[in-house]
């Protein structure tokens, strides 16, 4: 089946796309939750409106790849996850609810630009006898990349947050005024609170560990997604070797 042109470009393009897919798609929630104090309830709701984009996306998608040759879309499409990507970069840690739903939402498009064209070039040459082994194979493609998608993300963002914090603790130091300023500021304020002196210093010096592991996670963050939108560039020039051919409707029923 792999001998068949279009079927392993779709199955490497799926590939690429699950992993990006499913490991951006983890790291909205988990930065909702884990940095943002966000229920389960809310971060599911941050990813609704994405989910509705791509309802409405679809159908015009189909009529498009009627006039459009479809091996175009895919590269747009990587192309627009790219972009998104990008957009995600700029996240900060006081980032809001619309803000994460606006991220979300713009990844959903280079979705809807992707799923369907791709599964359709994949099985546009290859004989019909061979269909369904041919989608076992592809939807085994797409399941793994998308666990080894979740797996590198959440694992990057644990690495990425260390090696940020050993950066920035440098920074954290007697010796540093800026530092000093800080902590003596928080400590004048609990002070007021009714604090002792030795309490309100140590509660300082607490919440600028606090800080420096939030902003350490926040730029763990924004390096995934950087390397997710790198991963979606690189696989555009690829599409450009599946065949020159409309797909309107002559994939079969995948």
């Amino acid at each position: 089946m792999l001998k068949d042109r279009n079927f392993a470009l779709g199955s490497a393009a799926i590939f690429g796309f699950a992993s990006v897919l499913y490991g951006s798609a983890v790291l909205i929630p988990q930065l909702s939750q884990q940095q943002l104090g966000y229920t389960a309830t809310l971060a599911g709701l941050v990813l609704s409106p994405g989910a509705i984009c791509i309802v409405f996306l679809i159908p015009v998608i189909s009529k498009l790849m009627n006039v459009i040759q479809t091996r175009f879309l895919v590269p747009f499409g990587f192309f627009l996850m790219g972009c998104a990507l990008l957009y995600s970069h700029h996240l900060v840690p006081n980032v809001d609810y619309v803000t994460l739903t606006k991220m979300r939402s713009v990844q959903s498009i280079g979705i809807v630009f992707l799923f369907v064209p791709v599964t359709t070039l994949a099985y546009l040459s290859l004989p019909k006898s061979l269909n369904n082994d041919a989608s076992a194979l592809f939807t085994m493609f797409r399941n793994v990349a998308g666990s080894i998608g979740i797996s590198l993300a959440t694992a990057m963002i644990r690495e990425r947050t260390q090696a940020n914090m050993a950066h920035m603790v440098e920074h954290l130091t007697p010796l540093n005024q800026p530092y000093n300023d800080t902590v003596n500021r928080i400590a004048r304020t609990l002070m007021d609170t009714g604090q002792t002196m030795s309490q309100a210093m140590s509660a300082a010096t607490g919440h600028m560990y606090q800080t420096l592991v939030s902003q350490a996670t926040i730029l763990a963050y924004l390096d995934v997604f950087l390397a997710c939108a790198i991963f979606s560039f690189l696989f555009i020039p690829m599409t450009f070797f599946f065949s020159l051919v409309k797909a309107s409707g002559q994939a079969g029923g995948h």
